[in-house]
């Protein structure tokens, strides 16, 4: 990756400032008006990795027509920017608003999970508004949150800082403190949540996912198995009234006597229920990110 200017950091970060200032002007339901006009003009004008998106989308679903493929694209471009127009709101939504924006659908799996005193693990994606749905959980439940570095400092460090003053804790994945994090919050009786739906290179466990195996985190499902703490999966679906469904489900933990297939146990559990997620709602998922990038040698294949 090239080296970025301090030009370049400085001049990004105060247009994103001066981009809030102007949204804040009006409420938030006009602000997503604006937002799907500039989502609809993007898919159109401004297509980045939209040949990448109906491809993906293609191979998914066969069965779809052209047509149908292409709204879905575009579809997929609206409800990320959704998802920005929310994230810009954050710093000046009320706590009961963000938590009022999210509604369980059996919210009874967290507190079956967390009364077995051993923390959680709650295994995400980037689907539907994963921002909201992490602020609106910790509201009622205190938690943790893997972040990735944003190549602006400048951006990076006001992002974490509204995460941070909103609700949950931002844990770096490059920090070298990070397991240690991990665990002091599991054994705080605490919940550490994951977005493991992007491709995670050789390091990671090939499991199907839409007929294909995909590399998938072996992070979260490796602290399930060392600590014993229970692992959640969560997705929230945007209803008509545009707050989340979220529908929750424990992943329950195997115990073959090989970490490895464990592993691949729990993550081609947690695969199968991000896509059925998708299938009902193909565009809530980010299809920008190149899921199947990393492809698996002839001898991950042979032993899958």
């Amino acid at each position: 990756m090239p080296q970025r200017s301090k030009f370049q950091n400085y001049l990004e970060y105060y247009a994103l400032k001066t981009s809030m200032f102007f949204m804040y002007l009006f409420p938030l339901s006009f602000a997503q008006k604006i937002g799907q006009f500039i989502a609809v003009f993007a898919y159109y004008f401004i297509p980045i990795r939209k040949k990448h998106v109906i491809n993906m989308l293609a191979v998914s679903f066969p069965e779809k027509s052209k047509d149908e493929i292409k709204n879905i694209a575009k579809n997929t471009y609206k409800n990320f920017m959704k998802t920005v127009v929310e994230m810009v709101f954050f710093p000046v939504l009320s706590d009961d608003k963000i938590t009022n924006m999210m509604v369980y659908e059996n919210e009874n799996v967290i507190s079956d999970a967390l009364a077995k005193g051993k923390g959680m693990i709650l295994m995400s994606a980037h689907f539907g508004n994963w921002e909201l749905t992490a602020l609106s959980f910790s509201k009622k439940h205190p938690m943790s949150v893997m972040v990735a570095t944003q190549s602006n400092p400048l951006v990076d460090e006001m992002i974490n800082g509204i995460r941070t003053k909103k609700g949950f804790k931002a844990i770096n994945k490059d920090d070298k403190m990070a397991f240690r994090s991990i665990i002091k919050t599991l054994r705080a009786n605490e919940t550490v949540a994951f977005l493991a739906d992007q491709d995670a290179g050789k390091q990671g466990v090939f499991v199907p996912f839409f007929g294909r195996l995909a590399s998938t985190p072996k992070g979260p499902a490796l602290f399930a198995i060392k600590t014993g703490c229970p692992i959640v999966t969560a997705f929230g679906v945007r209803q008509p009234d545009q707050k989340l469904k979220v529908t929750l489900a424990e992943i329950p933990l195997p115990n073959t006597g090989d970490e490895e297939e464990d592993i691949k146990i729990i993550n081609t559990i947690y695969s199968k229920h991000l896509e059925d997620a998708v299938r009902k709602n193909p565009d809530h998922w980010f299809w920008f990110h190149r899921k199947w990038k990393t492809r698996p040698t002839e001898t991950t294949i042979t032993n899958y």
